[in-house]
């Protein structure tokens, strides 16, 4: 008997622990769409509530007062209710999924404002409270009597029979507390977990820096000598709702006055494999390689592959600079 109930401890915490791991394989890979959406859900909604309510509450249902239930905080003794019945015990773990959202954004924006919230940091962090609550939730059902103790009711009819066994008004309360979680659930991950199709975009930014050392969207160069070079900052950020590998080409281009390009020459060109929601800076020199008055910087932005001749009708982004490249004493205006 107790070996019986020790592997169904185990298959329950195995079972969490896979459902915690799968969600999180799913949002590495960079699978987006209605399979991140559901699994992303269940892990951010459901799963680290879930997981600590087998540490909260260990037994199946209330301990009676003449047996000792170990608190998890100093191992002293207690004879108050430390159970929760299946039906409750997933509407208190929903509840305290929620409840963790933005105390999880909080503790992410505390250790880097940066990732205040982007989506795969907070499940990322969700995940560690789920299997840190089951472990340690494990610990402390192995140490209740196996008929109090909780498990996953795998192939138990008898128990799950039990959820709906009871007088009318309360499996009506049950019903519309299982619908309500349900679309709580569908309601808050269509927020958090997978934004709108329509929204998916990348944002191409080219910054300086400021006297105070902020980055900021303009008092760009105007004029860049000879054989001198020009510091920017080059900004991607991903909203595409997966992982992308960018591509970027720069050019230096001389156009004619219908806009057609009659010379050009590669400066740099670097990537980076970008997860959704993450933000790439990155600093860098322009050094034009010919003169002339209103240069065309150009920033070609592929995603993947680029093709052999990289063209600002070609790129999937682009943003461009306006620039002399003249001696000082020449015509096109001064050092800023």
């Amino acid at each position: 008997m107790r070996n019986r109930a020790f592997v169904a401890l185990v298959g329950d915490v195995v079972a969490t622990l896979v459902a915690v791991a799968v969600p999180v394989a799913v949002v590495a890979a960079g699978v987006g769409g209605p399979i991140r959406a559901v699994l992303g859900g269940v892990l951010l909604l459901f799963l680290p509530g879930y997981a600590l309510t087998t540490l909260l509450f260990p037994a199946e249902r209330g301990v009676s007062p003449d047996r000792d239930v170990r608190s998890p905080m100093a191992g002293v003794a207690s004879s108050g209710r430390a159970g929760l019945p299946l039906l409750e015990r997933l509407a208190v773990g929903f509840g305290l999924s929620v409840a963790l959202v933005p105390v999880f954004a909080w503790l992410l924006g505390t250790a880097n404002a940066a990732a205040a919230f982007e989506t795969t940091s907070v499940l990322v962090i969700s995940a560690a409270t789920a299997v840190l609550g089951t472990l340690f939730g494990a610990v402390r059902r192995a140490r209740l009597p196996p008929s109090d103790r909780y498990v996953l009711p795998f192939g138990d009819v008898r128990r799950l029979r039990a959820l709906w066994d009871v007088p009318n008004v309360d499996r009506a309360l049950n019903v519309a507390l299982t619908l309500s979680i349900v679309v709580a659930a569908v309601i808050v991950t269509a927020g958090i977990v997978a934004p709108n199709d329509g929204e998916t975009f990348t944002q191409v930014s080219i910054l300086t820096e400021a006297d105070d050392g902020s980055l900021v969207t303009g008092d760009y160069p105007d004029r860049i000598a000879p054989g001198d070079s020009s510091e920017l900052v080059l900004e991607v950020e991903n909203y595409e709702q997966r992982r992308v590998a960018y591509t970027v080409v720069v050019q230096l281009q001389r156009v004619d006055d219908a806009g057609r390009v009659r010379e050009q020459a590669e400066l740099t060109q670097f990537s980076r494999t970008l997860r959704d929601g993450q933000t790439w800076q990155r600093p860098h020199e322009v050094s034009p390689t010919f003169e002339g008055e209103n240069l065309r910087v150009a920033y070609l932005v592929y995603r993947g592959e680029v093709p052999e001749q990289p063209t600002l009708d070609s790129a999937y982004r682009s943003v461009t600079l306006w620039v002399d490249v003249t001696p000082s004493d020449g015509e096109g205006g001064g050092d800023e």
